[in-house]
């Protein structure tokens, strides 16, 4: 018993850093800068840990599509801290059968989510676009070149599209023609409203004309675009949420049985059986939630 209280205890303390760490982490840019690189003073706990475990690439790659802006070094940390600490608590409380449970939890349950989440940061760019070329349009229109209108677009429109469209008249200023910088920018963001938008510009950089009227149509039908998709996404919601709810009842009933009835805790978690119907109804039902959501997804 006073193992397990010490197993829980550092449980709840190693829990509660990570949330009190993640959310100073996201307070704002100049400060994630801080904590990660740390001051004159240090190095920053998040540069020594990041250090100590490095995160693996996809952990970065992952973040940054559900548009997570939290130091990837910290979550991998986290994640292994909290993982850790999470099996030896179960394994001390009910054995090995709860600590495989809490095994698959850790590395399948973030995994998911992060699979969930994936493609935000795609839909955030996609739905600034209009905002962008709008004001691309009025800087075309009050007779500023188009290169000058793309880097006072980038000024104007926060976010990472701001820091895409900084980027391609950064590389145009640097000598790379406009329309081969505004194709990197296609290849690094390949959406259908970023080749839309590069086909526009693109062709206005090679033929000049009156592009302040062609910008503003492209934004008109990229806006249409996203209503019909919102709408659509809308009209889905009841299906995704019916997904949600099917994937978590058997955990839901399962949880409730092993705290209602010993026999049924004892069968799950102590016996080769039990544990083998565990694993794959918990790998099942992770696939299947995977399924549903692929299913429900709305593309814009």
């Amino acid at each position: 018993m006073p193992v397990t209280a010490l197993l829980c205890a550092v449980l709840v303390l190693t829990t509660a850093a990570v949330v009190e760490r993640a959310a100073t982490a996201t307070r704002g840019a100049g400060l994630r800068r801080r904590l990660v690189a740390g001051d004159g003073n240090g190095l920053g706990w998040p540069r020594v840990l990041g250090s100590a475990l490095p995160p693996p690439p996809w952990l970065e790659a992952r973040l940054d599509a559900a548009a997570i802006d939290v130091d990837a070094g910290l979550v991998w940390t986290g994640w292994l801290g909290g993982g850790a600490a999470a099996v030896l608590a179960s394994a001390a409380v009910a054995g090995v059968g709860l600590a495989i449970v809490a095994i698959l939890l850790v590395v399948v349950g973030p995994v998911v989510v992060l699979a969930s989440m994936s493609g935000r940061r795609d839909r955030a760019v996609e739905a600034s676009l209009p905002e962008a070329l709008e004001a691309v349009a009025r800087s075309l229109r009050s007779g500023a070149s188009l290169h000058l209108a793309v880097g006072e677009a980038a000024e104007s429109v926060p976010g990472v599209l701001g820091q895409d469209l900084a980027h391609v008249a950064v590389e145009a200023a640097c000598g790379t023609p406009l329309a081969r910088a505004l194709v990197e920018w296609e290849r690094r963001r390949p959406l259908s409203g970023v080749r839309l938008t590069v086909a526009a510009l693109g062709l206005g950089a090679e033929t000049g004309g009156a592009q302040g009227r062609a910008v503003d149509g492209v934004a008109e039908t990229i806006r249409n675009r996203l209503a019909v998709a919102g709408e659509v996404r809308a009209l889905s919601s009841q299906a995704r949420y019916s997904g949600l709810v099917i994937a978590l009842a058997p955990l839901g009933f399962s949880a409730l049985a092993s705290m209602t009835d010993e026999r049924t805790a004892e069968f799950l978690f102590r016996t080769p059986v039990g544990l083998a119907c565990l694993v794959g109804g918990i790998g099942l039902d992770a696939a299947a939630a995977l399924w549903m959501h692929r299913l429900a997804q709305v593309e814009a």
